[in-house]
């Protein structure tokens, strides 16, 4: 979609605008990339916070997906974040697993650690599965 008022390209999707890339998945878990860039930044200059919280539940939510093919889509029910140190350039890297697959609620966790390893944060959160709409 073009922005009429500056005449550039929007993103597609909210993932295309962070920057997101899903690196790999398997039974129950995923990665996933983001690098860091200017808009992803607070005042202090450290990348912000709800960036770091949305990146934990795409993780997860793409751990989820891999267990739940054929089903509904899942939603995320609660969220938890420990922030351990700022992150401020590079990128981020984010490893999300399940712990427990339920009939309709999951939990899974999440670490993002940035691209020289150190541990930026941890994650833990609920997941429900949705009903499938018939087609």
């Amino acid at each position: 979609m073009t922005n009429p008022s500056d005449n550039t390209q929007e993103p597609a999707s909210f993932s295309e605008m962070l920057g997101t890339e899903n690196l790999a998945s398997g039974e129950g878990w995923a990665k996933v990339r983001m690098p860091i860039r200017p808009r992803h930044l607070q005042a202090a200059g450290n990348v912000q916070g709800g960036i770091i919280m949305t990146l934990a539940d795409m993780a997860i939510t793409q751990a989820l997906r891999t267990l739940t093919r054929g089903s509904g889509p899942s939603v995320t029910v609660e969220l938890k974040v420990n922030f351990i140190a700022p992150a401020r350039e590079g990128e981020l890297i984010a490893e999300g697993r399940i712990t427990h697959k339920g009939g309709t609620l999951s939990v899974g966790e999440c670490s993002i650690t940035d691209g020289n390893g150190t541990l930026i944060a941890t994650g833990m959160g609920t997941w429900m599965v949705l009903q499938a709409r018939p087609a």
